[in-house]
């Protein structure tokens, strides 16, 4: 039998915060001070409670609907599926998240699909948070 990583019920109090149910005090004890948050808004990592809770506030002020649909559990992780809009730009994500021994979440890396829907989704959000503008070059440029 697979064993599953502690702490789920973190993951799911953080998606419950997701979907509006938690306050800014109760997001913030769901992270580890020193959190690290790599995601598809910039090349870095975002470093630190207060920069990760200023990325998750933009991102969910800017979204139209922000929807989280699966928690999936390993021997060591959780992820968790999401769909992300904002206006008429929908991506589909995944939240990978590592938690520490307190059950704070230590480190979460976001993914987006597909990649021409991500990258209008970061220009959309990238300067609310001054981070760079991507661009998708294509063989026709």
């Amino acid at each position: 039998m697979t064993a599953i990583a502690p702490h789920r019920d973190t993951v799911q109090a953080f998606v419950d915060s997701m979907h509006g149910d938690a306050d800014e005090d109760e997001l913030s004890g769901l992270l580890a001070h020193d959190v690290v948050m790599y995601s598809p808004l910039s090349d870095g990592p975002i470093t630190g409670r207060e920069a990760a809770l200023a990325a998750i506030r933009t991102v969910g002020t800017a979204a139209t609907d922000l929807t989280y649909a699966e928690i999936l559990s390993g021997e060591t992780h959780h992820a968790v599926h999401f769909r992300l809009q904002i206006d008429d730009t929908v991506v589909d994500g995944m939240d990978y998240i590592l938690l520490d021994a307190d059950g704070r979440i230590a480190e979460v890396t976001i993914w987006w699909r597909p990649l021409p829907s991500g990258v209008r989704m970061q220009s959309q959000i990238a300067h609310l948070l001054g981070m760079p503008l991507w661009n998708l070059l294509t063989e026709t440029q």
